[in-house]
């Protein structure tokens, strides 16, 4: 069988597409584009209910924060709402880059402390330039660079040595995760053909689900949005398009910073195929121990 290439290639990250050797068609950031184009005040407030939920933290006015892979923008825009000293939102996708400065201008137009920083994390260089922050912050990233374990010690290289705080979103290891990987693929080889026929057949088993346990599909979009702000819509384009597209399991990810001197301070445990969210703590001293 012949495989015709796509004839438009949106946006590629060719640095990531090129370490996973995956056909990358689909842009995170015009994806965020079509969420932000009806963000409301409700659900601004929703993201940021979830994130001091979370996070115990009334605010940020102790920290420093550095948001990598910061797609729409949103957690940037909480991080100045709690009134963090500085942040700085870095992202590889050009069309994020336009999100986060849009969104700087409509909800935060006097902010003279957010920056905004095109590069990849995948650059140690580039990533090393950019200093060392109290508060990083990386949800649903490092496992879409191609290089997830790379990227995650470039990030934890960023955290202030003793009490600098790690945030991560990480895809969980579950039975089905190479179905949902090959099913990425197909999705971005045969994008006009593929990712319509997938969604739908999503939508619609989803549909179907809602209605048997008589939950209204309606109030079940409009509830998603109570967690972390976000839109089931365009999670469904996120969850089918996202590639390169990694996973571990919590513990894996524990031990990994346990190495580098950081204690869990909490969990959020996905139990299937979606994010489990880390809180760390830094315990080393600047001389390298703990």
């Amino acid at each position: 069988m012949v495989v015709k290439e796509a004839t438009k290639v949106r946006f590629i990250n060719e640095e990531a597409a090129g370490i996973s050797h995956d056909y990358v068609t689909f842009s995170f950031g015009e994806n965020w584009k079509v969420y932000l184009s009806d963000l409301e005040e409700s659900t601004i407030r929703h993201a940021e209910n979830s994130f001091t939920t979370f996070t115990k933290l009334g605010d940020l006015r102790e920290h420093t924060f550095l948001d990598l892979g910061c797609g729409s923008g949103l957690n940037s825009l909480i991080a100045y709402r709690l009134g963090a000293q500085k942040i700085i939102s870095v992202d590889i996708d050009p069309h994020s880059i336009d999100c986060v400065t849009n969104l700087r201008k409509r909800f935060a137009s006097g902010a003279t402390n957010w920056q905004v920083v095109r590069g990849s994390v995948l650059d140690q260089n580039f990533v090393a330039s950019l200093g060392a922050y109290s508060y990083v912050y990386s949800y649903g990233v490092l496992h879409h660079t191609g290089a997830m374990w790379k990227a995650l010690n470039h990030a934890v290289e960023r955290v202030r040595m003793a009490g600098g705080i790690l945030h991560l979103g990480i895809y969980n290891q579950h039975k089905n995760s190479r179905r949902w990987l090959k099913v990425k693929r197909v999705c971005n080889r045969f994008p006009r053909t593929a990712l319509p026929a997938f969604k739908a057949s999503y939508i619609l088993l989803t549909y179907a689900q809602l209605l048997s346990s008589f939950h209204s599909p309606a109030k079940y979009a409009q509830e998603y949005r109570t967690h972390r702000g976000m839109s089931v819509w365009r999670d469904i384009d996120d969850w089918f398009g996202g590639l390169p597209y990694e996973y571990a399991k919590p513990g894996h990810v524990v031990n990994f910073l346990a190495d580098r001197g950081f204690v869990l301070l909490r969990l959020r445990d996905a139990g299937s195929i979606g994010c489990n969210e880390f809180l760390f703590r830094s315990e080393q001293s600047p001389d390298g121990h703990g």
